[in-house]
């Protein structure tokens, strides 16, 4: 009787890596539009060259218990000891459902809670933007000032 084991593989980006120990049946089961496609595929190695050959020898709109069952009758004449296995979960379809309407925002948000006055930093003030100097020339010279006042306080 064959021993059945899990199909182990790879993925590396899309393509799916998968090294077999030949000689074997390697039953894979799929679903396409929900319903179940098995295939039974032999794979062994060239006596000769070395390399990995396969044959597609069975494939139904089968179940994989069914598939399963057929591999392991057929797997004697093949001289097979390992049967691997794959099988794919079925996807339920899912049922048609409409839209709901954007809920509208009835509640309003709450604000943050605001510090103390005396913790809150004050914003930084603005400088005020410095006067130009005056110019020398229009200023009254010092002495001619001095004057002034001597002659304002005369009167």
């Amino acid at each position: 009787m064959a021993t059945v084991l899990s199909l182990t593989s790879v993925g590396i980006g899309d393509v799916e890596l998968f090294v077999p120990s030949p000689p074997c049946l390697v039953v894979n089961t799929f679903y396409v539009d929900g319903e179940p496609e098995s295939s039974v595929v032999h794979v062994w190695q060239d006596a000769k060259t070395g390399e990995l050959k396969s044959d597609l020898i069975y494939m139904q709109p089968a179940a994989f218990e069914t598939a399963l069952a057929w591999a392991e009758e057929n797997a004697v004449t093949r001289s097979v000891e390992r049967i691997h296995t794959r099988h794919a979960a079925k996807i339920e379809p899912r049922p048609a459902t409409k839209r709901k309407p954007a809920r509208k925002a009835t509640a309003k948000r709450e604000a943050a809670p605001k510090k103390a006055a005396s913790k809150r930093r004050a914003a930084p003030k603005k400088k005020a933007a410095k006067k130009a100097p005056v110019r020398k020339a229009a200023r009254k010279a010092p002495a001619k000032r001095g004057a002034a006042r001597k002659a304002k306080s005369a009167r």
